[in-house]
């Protein structure tokens, strides 16, 4: 445990965990960022970019803001493309579930690249930082350390009327601590995403996912679904290697056809690719498109509320949500910021 700091100017009083045990040595209420040890430096970066966007946004001037940051000591920026993928209907009707070998293993995608070291020096899009924090999700963010402790003790213990009273020798009721409702992250890696999305959203997906007690599932050439219990074991860096920056069908729909899950919320980082679509690479050869109406039928996952953060809008959810039939679906607008033209 340490509190972050920078070389280049003060950061808000923040303190880094890369060890899960440490959280619960911090008071309630504290803030702190929970990563792993070798994403330190870019949990810093990412917290230094955010500080000087914030700045330049309150001038209300334009601004380019690759001069700010080579300005402040950002000299190793990297040159990055993007571009806006097309929405597609898919309204196939015919599926032939043979077709498709879910018993098939992979290895890793490929070499160590130190791909995430490279993407999160992109300063041609921006992350909104805030519009996470504004979900309520980060509950050790609030700006009133009151506030955080009541979220805390709302989110897990309720009065339970029936609950014999010891102190008062009778059946009026106490405190019971109750077992969350766990939630699901979707975060795609495919290279249609920009990267400093990609990254920016990988460097807090451990604290997103331990404040916000989820499930973590990582999309790219392949799929994989990384479980609450065993987040503590991920290595950030190697994610891109694991799992390629393709888009997948085979893996994704094996997932969420294959065993009954219940989440409460699925938050879910992604542009209009979707598992819907028909994809040949190394781990979906012979794949067919599929509809949404097969999909909705195939999937076994059952989610009260999704929220979608996608790179292009509001218009459409992120596609790696086409799976789901969600009661109630939130749609966050202005997260993404392309910078190029400013």
């Amino acid at each position: 445990m340490e509190l972050l700091k920078s070389e280049k100017f003060k950061l808000p009083t923040l303190y880094f965990i890369s060890n899960r045990s440490e959280i619960k040595d911090l008071p309630i209420g504290v803030p702190f960022i929970y990563a792993d040890v070798k994403t330190k430096q870019y949990i810093i970066r990412i917290l230094e970019y955010e500080i000087l966007y914030q700045k330049a946004i309150s001038t209300g001037l334009p601004f380019r803001f690759k001069d700010i940051l080579r300005d402040n000591g950002f000299d190793d920026l990297e040159d990055f493309w993007y571009n806006e993928t097309v929405y597609m209907e898919y309204k196939t009707e015919d599926f032939d579930d043979e077709d498709f070998d879910f018993e098939e293993e992979c290895d890793t995608v490929g070499e160590d690249k130190e791909l995430f070291k490279e993407f999160v020096k992109d300063s041609a899009v921006y992350v909104d930082v805030q519009k996470l924090k504004d979900l309520n999700v980060f509950p050790v963010w609030l700006n009133k350390i009151e506030d955080a402790i009541s979220t805390n003790i709302h989110n897990f213990a309720i009065f339970n009327n029936n609950m014999y009273n010891k102190k008062l020798e009778g059946m009026y009721g106490s405190l019971d601590l109750v077992s969350p409702d766990k939630n699901l992250i979707i975060i795609d890696i495919s290279g249609s995403i920009p990267k400093a999305v990609s990254s920016t959203c990988l460097a807090l997906s451990k604290n997103l996912a331990e404040t916000f007690y989820a499930d973590l599932l990582i999309t790219g050439s392949k799929s994989t679904l990384y479980a609450y219990e065993e987040l503590y074991k991920l290595d950030i860096q190697t994610i891109y290697n694991e799992n390629g920056m393709d888009n997948d069908q085979v893996w994704f729909k094996k997932l969420v056809t294959s065993e009954k899950k219940n989440y409460k919320t699925v938050i879910v980082f992604g542009d209009n690719h979707s598992p819907l679509q028909k994809w040949n690479n190394k781990f979906n050869s012979g794949t067919k498109e599929i509809s949404r109406k097969d999909a909705k039928e195939m999937c076994q996952w059952t989610i009260n509320k999704l929220i979608s953060f996608h790179v292009n809008g509001v218009n459409y959810n992120a596609g790696y949500s086409d799976f789901f039939s969600p009661l109630e679906e939130e749609r966050i607008a202005d997260w993404c910021k392309y910078l190029d033209n400013k």
